[in-house]
């Protein structure tokens, strides 16, 4: 039986794209799967097999045991090496060039952008990192077997700057087995607007309080439901004072994290989804929220994110600038006084997630790319 090994030293073990799609994926196509990460214990679960390399806490810790990543990867003795950070582009390397696995590395964004905005970084140090990271990216890149992006303008930078083979996997969401219970979760207020994902200023936390504040003072009785965990201690007392001056901490519900396959049916008891980031960082980044919102039926609230102008058609969404929240405001409360506009726009969305945006149409690419590199074996 073929083994396929993916490593991650960052993905939280039950991340969506690495485990619940793709792991799963080739599970069910007959390959053994093994994920190496930090995790509290190993475990198998649907067929994969999720093997601790030990729980860590800091950054810090978790950069030392990355000779203990690879030392465990070698041992695997995988037909297929897939790894899913920048930071293991050494361990990448090393298992290219003393193995005869084929190695793959997943590029989920474009890490150039990222590092913008990663608070630890220096700001000092910011315009040095990305103005070399490409140059060391593409050159460790040149001796493994395939470079696989999470959309097309990435998919296009990298391309330009390696030999190795580059194709894009949309991260799209996966939808079959998901079952959606509609009474899971009890509303407290008539409308209901909703976010799911990471919780920091970038991916619009700011902007989401403040529409929720403002929507409040002009009367509409609406709650806001975010679906994930803070990005840092910082952010969350920012947000707190915030909810707490504004005095609407009683109308927002932090869930915190929620494991994929429960994801759905938080969504899918609001109105509307908001997608409200910062649209410099997801100029080529695909926010993997907007396919779960559409699958929801939730018709989208968004800024003008240049990386979702082929899938953002006027059906389903409505967009302004992040930058004019009068804007923002007025089009939310317009979908909200208008349930006949926002029942057609969930039809709409629910149609195009099902036949065009999800993983059971895109997973076909992950399946094909596997075979035609275990034929070059």
């Amino acid at each position: 039986m073929t083994h396929v090994v993916h490593l991650s030293s960052v993905h939280y073990p039950f991340d969506p794209r690495i485990f619940h799609k793709q792991l799963q994926t080739l599970a069910a196509e007959g390959y053994r799967t093994t994920l190496l990460v930090h995790h509290d214990e190993s475990t198998v679960r649907d067929g994969v097999r999720v093997r601790s390399i030990g729980d860590v806490e800091t950054r810090f810790q978790r950069w030392r045991n990355l000779p203990k990543l690879f030392r465990t990867a070698r041992r695997q003795n995988a037909d297929v090496y897939h790894f899913h950070d920048p930071e293991l582009l050494p361990i990448g390397l090393l298992l290219s060039l003393t193995t005869d696995a084929k190695v793959i590395y997943d590029i989920h964004e474009d890490y150039t952008d990222a590092i913008r905005v990663r608070e630890w970084i220096p700001e000092s140090v910011k315009p040095v990192l990305q103005s070399v990271f490409p140059t060391i990216q593409s050159g460790m890149t040149r001796p493994l077997d395939l470079v696989i992006t999470a959309d097309d303008s990435t998919r296009e930078k990298i391309a330009a700057r390696t030999s190795t083979p580059v194709e894009t996997i949309r991260n799209l969401p996966k939808v079959s087995g998901i079952e959606i219970d509609e009474g899971a979760l009890e509303r407290s207020h008539e409308y209901v607007l909703t976010y799911v994902g990471g919780l920091d200023r970038e991916r619009g936390l700011m902007n989401m309080l403040t529409v929720t504040s403002r929507l409040r003072e002009e009367g509409f009785d609406v709650g806001l439901w975010l679906v994930g965990p803070f990005q840092d201690d910082e952010i969350e007392r920012e947000a707190r004072e915030f909810m707490a001056a504004e005095g609407i901490s009683d109308h927002v519900r932090l869930f915190g994290y929620v494991d994929y396959d429960e994801i759905f049916s938080y969504l899918s008891a609001a109105d509307l989804g908001l997608l409200l980031v910062d649209e410099d960082r997801f100029e080529r980044n695909v926010p993997t929220k907007f396919f779960e919102y559409l699958y929801c039926g939730l018709p989208v609230v968004m800024t003008n994110v240049s990386s979702l102008e082929p899938y953002a058609d006027t059906d389903y969404r409505v967009a302004a600038s992040e930058n004019d929240l009068d804007s923002i405001v007025a089009e939310t409360a317009r979908l909200l006084e208008n349930a006949d506009v926002r029942r057609e726009m969930s039809e709409a969305a629910h149609e195009v997630a099902v036949s065009t945006y999800s993983w059971e149409v895109e997973q076909e690419r992950l399946i094909d790319a596997y075979d035609r590199l275990l034929e070059q074996r």
